[in-house]
């Protein structure tokens, strides 16, 4: 650990709140009726004592499913104990936890209009069906957007290392072509178990979408998690297929030093992701803020977004071998796939590529600045896109002026 991770030795930064759900669950499946007992148990496992713990708010979260700041949670806590004792004297015989809970917030504290009961298991079963891809039982991307601004938060209160790697199962399209999306589920289960058995307990897997997983590594540095995604990437390759080992692109990004802000740092590991996928496949990259590791330049080519229901026309302001950049009158979706076709204006030249928006932003007039990745490109692409650099750099050099 460099000098961000070693203030947690310190200043310990709470375990997930998630995390603590679960284990509420686990231990109130083998003992039902240990509810009083639970702060005990939960610090036994060596929480630290401070208000930015989430022990009192995940206790009545998994109660309630009210979402309650901790200091919060901690008074209204002791209140229902309170709650509990009273009940029990009026009534002269021992009151549940739970039904002093209930009567807490249908009478006192009005948080219940319409107060349903339900069973734990229940409880249990249903937040995975919200929260956990049914295919390979990782989290999905709902959990992971709550989980990575969670984690976010934790590493810049805590000034701790934060990383995120993306990955993708190189020419997975082809394998469900060749030998049917079944042989194609049995790859992504395959794959998940991979990756469940190469992490460490804290760190979070999920299914973003399709072919893609990402993995998030709280308090690890870029050199640790480069190690850990080299050592996934290696574990991957033993899945075969035909008598061929199926291989992962990945892209890495980590938090100080590589990103800032929150809303870019999926961004950052999704272009180390496609930068991986385009040199080469079959491994992982790092992402890197350094301009020159990708040429960009400004042209207008004609850009034609395939929509399912209508087409959309605009003109590149720039583009690079990773991406795209341009400007329409349509609210086009961050992260969907959208087939487009490229068009010099000055030939019947055409290529066509996928792109995934990644960046768009309001402007004053109206229209909409869109920044995508490509997700699709071909050799042939790569090829046109650095013909059409190589004539930029001509034309930019020649003294014949170009008229602007």
């Amino acid at each position: 650990m460099n000098s961000k991770t070693t203030n947690s030795q310190t200043h310990k930064p709470p375990l997930h709140g998630r995390r603590i759900e679960e284990i509420i669950l686990g231990l109130l499946e083998e003992d039902p009726s240990c509810e009083e007992g639970l702060i005990q148990k939960l610090e036994a496992l060596h929480f630290p004592s401070n208000e930015d713990t989430y022990i009192y708010s995940s206790i009545l979260k998994v109660f309630t499913s009210l979402e309650i700041e901790e200091t919060e949670a901690k008074n209204i806590w002791e209140e229902i104990i309170k709650n509990k004792e009273k009940l029990s004297i009026c009534l002269q015989r021992p009151v549940s936890f739970r039904v002093a809970l209930l009567d807490y917030f249908t009478f006192q504290n009005q948080k219940f209009r319409n107060p349903k009961i339900i069973e734990f298991q229940v409880y249990s079963d249903t937040e995975k069906l919200i929260l956990v891809d049914d295919l390979t039982k990782l989290y999905n991307r709902r959990h992971f957007e709550t989980a990575l601004l969670r984690e976010y938060k934790q590493s810049i209160r805590y000034q701790l290392n934060l990383s995120l790697l993306v990955i993708d199962i190189d020419d997975f399209k082809k394998i469900n072509d060749t030998y049917g999306h079944t042989m194609g589920d049995e790859i992504l289960k395959e794959v998940a178990k991979k990756i469940v058995t190469n992490l460490r307990m804290e760190d979070t897997a999920c299914r973003i979408g399709g072919e893609e997983f990402a993995i998030i590594f709280p308090q690890s540095n870029e050199v640790q998690a480069l190690k850990a995604a080299k050592k996934l990437l290696e574990a991957c390759r033993s899945i075969q297929i035909s008598g061929k080992p199926v291989t992962i692109s990945g892209g890495l990004v980590s938090f100080p030093d590589k990103v800032n802000r929150m809303e870019d740092i999926y961004d950052f590991a999704d272009r180390a992701l496609y930068t991986a996928k385009n040199s080469g496949k079959n491994q992982i990259v790092v992402y890197s803020n350094e301009k020159r590791n990708s040429f960009r330049f400004e042209t207008n080519l004609d850009l034609y977004c395939i929509l399912p229901n209508k087409t959309i026309r605009s003109i590149s302001r720039n583009i690079s071998i990773t991406g795209i950049a341009f400007e329409t009158e349509d609210d086009l979706t961050l992260h969907e796939s959208i087939p487009v076709i490229l068009r010099e204006s000055e030939s019947s030249e055409e290529f066509q590529v996928k792109i995934k928006v990644v960046r768009k932003e309001k402007l004053e007039h109206g229209m909409f600045q869109m920044g995508a990745t490509f997700t699709e490109l071909s050799e042939e692409s790569q090829s046109k896109l650095k013909e059409l650099y190589l004539l930029h750099q001509y034309k930019a050099k020649s003294p014949i002026g170009v008229v602007s």
